[in-house]
């Protein structure tokens, strides 16, 4: 059973659980507090954008299982890509489209485990997609800035690290008002997809980010290939 709920402020449509009945939040859209009614209004239509109960909400293993074969299957793509000769700049292209294309799942991922589960509104269906999918194109675009600053300032490894710090705030203060979640979990949010990446850059040939080059580099052959004698 759930309360259908429209806000006064932007007049979005969602559904609550019954247990919230009586009970005041902010609307997760604008952020005009709304009183959940005792009795659920008749409402004809409901937008994706809604509210769900919270046992609705837990963990689904179905779906802890597709993301963790998920991610074993990136791992091995990874380590085959990186024992394969080529010229850094196409290993780059590729570490430039795996990151795209980690980019949205990883954002799903980690919602689902760092937000709030006490909150009463949650994203879901169309509206979490479309949010999901903002932060995903600003994650990429700040990790390829953070790269190419990398490469421009020739920073050491502690410098490196200093600058992932800067880039993870930025990351943070994306997330937190986009996916509705709190500064702890927003940095939380960023810092699985910062590690991820960076365990799958190492893991296709290009290092370690405080060692290597910067994502795009420029050679003028690829690795010589091992032969008798050389």
């Amino acid at each position: 059973m759930s309360i259908h709920v429209i806000c006064p402020g932007c007049l979005k449509r969602f559904q609550v659980g019954v247990r919230f009945a009586g009970m005041k939040g902010p609307c997760p859209a604008c952020g005009t507090i709304i009183t959940i009614p005792k009795e659920s209004a008749k409402i004809q239509e409901v937008a994706p954008f809604r509210a769900v109960p919270r046992s609705d909400l837990e963990f689904d293993p179905v779906l802890v299982r597709r993301y963790g074969l998920g991610a074993l299957v990136a791992l091995l793509l990874a380590l085959l890509i990186g024992g394969i000769p080529m010229y850094d700049i196409l290993r780059s292209l590729i570490g430039i489209l795996g990151l795209c294309l980690i980019a949205f799942p990883l954002m799903l991922f980690g919602y689902q485990i760092m937000r709030d589960r006490e909150q009463m509104f949650a994203l879901t269906g169309e509206e979490l997609y479309r949010r999901a999918g903002l932060v995903a194109g600003g994650y990429v675009v700040l990790w390829i800035v953070f790269e190419i600053f990398l490469t421009a300032t020739h920073a050491d490894a502690f410098i490196s690290g200093l600058y992932f710090i800067a880039f993870a705030i930025l990351a943070t203060l994306l997330a937190h008002p986009i996916l509705l979640l709190r500064i702890r979990e927003a940095l939380l949010h960023f810092c699985l997809f910062g590690f991820t990446v960076i365990l799958l850059r190492f893991l296709i040939g290009l290092g370690w980010f405080w060692e290597s080059g910067g994502l795009i580099r420029y050679t003028a052959a690829p690795p010589s290939p091992f032969l008798p004698g050389m």
